[in-house]
């Protein structure tokens, strides 16, 4: 038997999916032909020819389509293609928007799988290879349309990742290593290695889905689940062998969860010598556990803020943690030689400009190594996105490819624009600590007709020469540029003198 696995990763970042790895890995160690078709490198304008190529190529049995919610409105215009030139070629789709929107789905495909999907992918095709097709309607954690009715099968407990044998890394184009988003993070690293320590976050933020996951699972035993150190060291070294390592990004979305963990995890990776990039929950920062990954190889930690208004960031995300606990996190791993990176989201419900600029605040106090803003979008499984359709801000045309776009929620434009001027000044870094940069923001929140301008010089054509040239600027040496551009007037240096 052969499955095909199709990746329309649509926001294209240069990294594995780390759920069509696990479970494509899961069926080759079971003995099934895999291949897949990553349309990372392909022209948006060539997804379904080079779909459909690929699978006359392949001749798979199954093909299989991992969704996310941004990548499911062209996922779904593949899978109907694919219907219509291959009628009877077996469909399946996984993923995230599979498990929580499984209605939008279940037309498109013959099964649909919710959850994790090593196990129901093997049971599939192990039924189909025996002729057994009618018995895939019994599978654990599948979903399919029977005429007008959507059918969901119990799921079955949690995966073991104990049992997940070692990641098949040739199934992934090598770019995704030696070309990886995050190589520019580490000096000098020319591949990195993209490595799952653990699955399961046992938080419940309000934008994320893992408080709906938690809730499906509850009686599929332990949420959360870590691999044994020394079976993720031997993953680890299986990729080294194959492709040489220079730094290593864990996809997990909490390590530091025990004294215990990081004391595994220093002990079976400081050897290695090999930095690596993480992500951190404030709470879970302590003095010890930094100096475990520090030196375990710790290289850059990101943490997430979210909102710098403590009030909203309790109430509304569910983030039960005071600006000070931000503030000793960032510190400590400062204090230690890890660099430090800042999640920002703008746009959430509710949140007012004076909310947005309380996060710009933060950042200034807390000046992290870099900061990244993006723009909120209600994700299928969430109580956000529950909140966002009781306020009727869900907009049914509005589909993003990215979180960096203009707000998908039906907010005026003018607030739509707003919102992306305070992710541009954290992407744009004018929460580092000059007076320039300080007056800049004190500047544009207060005349926000003002910040077109401050983005031009920037971020156009030979801008940066020009950003560099302004940060040694006076703040009123800059205000008087912008009074250039704004009135067309040459301001000379002895005007400038005698202001």
């Amino acid at each position: 038997m052969k499955m095909l696995f199709v990746y329309p990763n649509v926001t294209k970042p240069k990294t594995p999916q780390m759920g069509i790895l696990a479970v494509g890995s899961y069926l080759m160690h079971h003995g099934v032909d895999v291949a897949l078709c990553d349309l990372t490198f392909t022209e948006p304008g060539r997804y379904l020819d080079v779909t459909l190529n690929a699978i006359e190529a392949n001749r798979p049995d199954v093909v299989g389509f991992s969704v996310r919610t941004l990548e499911f409105p062209v996922a779904r215009e593949i899978m109907r293609a694919v219907r219509r030139r291959h009628p009877h070629l077996f469909l399946i789709a996984g993923g995230p928007h599979a498990t929580f929107v499984p209605e939008e789905v279940a037309p498109l495909v013959d099964f649909g799988v919710a959850g994790d999907g090593e196990q129901s992918c093997l049971e599939i095709v192990q039924a189909l290879a025996n002729g057994q097709r009618e018995a895939i309607a019994q599978i654990p954690n599948l979903f399919f349309q029977h005429e007008e009715h959507l059918i969901r099968n119990p799921l079955r407990p949690l995966f073991d990742l104990a049992q997940a044998p070692l990641p098949r890394y040739e199934l992934f184009d090598e770019r995704h290593y030696i070309d990886h988003c995050f190589l520019r993070l580490v000096p000098g690293a020319r591949v990195c290695g993209v490595f799952e320590g653990s699955r399961g976050c046992p938080y419940q933020c309000t934008y994320c889905s893992n408080a709906t996951l938690m809730e499906l699972n509850k009686s599929g035993g332990k949420w959360r689940r870590e691999k044994h150190p020394l079976q993720l060291r031997r993953e680890i070294d299986h990729f080294k062998s194959a492709y040489g390592l220079e730094m290593i990004y864990f996809v997990d979305e909490v390590m530091m969860t025990s004294d215990a963990r990081t004391t595994d995890l220093r002990e079976h990776l400081a050897d290695l010598k090999t930095r690596f990039v993480f992500m951190e929950r404030p709470e879970l920062i302590r003095p010890s556990r930094v100096q475990d990954m520090q030196a375990a190889g710790a290289y850059s930690c990101s943490i997430g803020i979210e909102s710098g208004d403590e009030e909203f960031r309790r109430q509304l995300l569910k983030r039960q943690m005071p600006d000070q606990k931000i503030l000793e996190s960032f510190r400590l791993m400062q204090q230690h030689g890890i660099r430090t990176h800042a999640f920002i989201m703008m746009g959430l419900p509710g949140q007012t400009e004076s909310v947005m600029q309380e996060s710009i605040r933060l950042l200034q106090t807390i000046q992290p190594s870099t900061a990244q803003a993006t723009t909120f979008f209600p994700l299928p499984g969430t109580e956000l996105y529950e909140l966002a359709r009781e306020q009727n801000l869900l907009d049914p045309d509005a589909h993003p490819d990215n979180y960096y776009a203009l707000s998908a929620l039906a907010y005026p434009v003018a607030f739509k624009q707003r919102i992306k001027m305070y992710a541009d000044m954290v992407n744009q870094e004018l929460w580092r600590n000059t007076r320039m940069r300080n007056g800049t923001v004190w500047l544009c929140t207060r005349m926000p007709f003002l910040y077109p301008i401050v983005s031009w010089y920037m971020t156009s054509p030979g801008g940066y020469v020009r950003y560099r040239s302004i940060r040694a600027m006076t703040f009123r040496q800059f205000c008087l540029k912008v009074l250039e551009k704004l009135t067309g007037i040459r301001i000379s240096s002895r005007q400038e003198g005698q202001g």
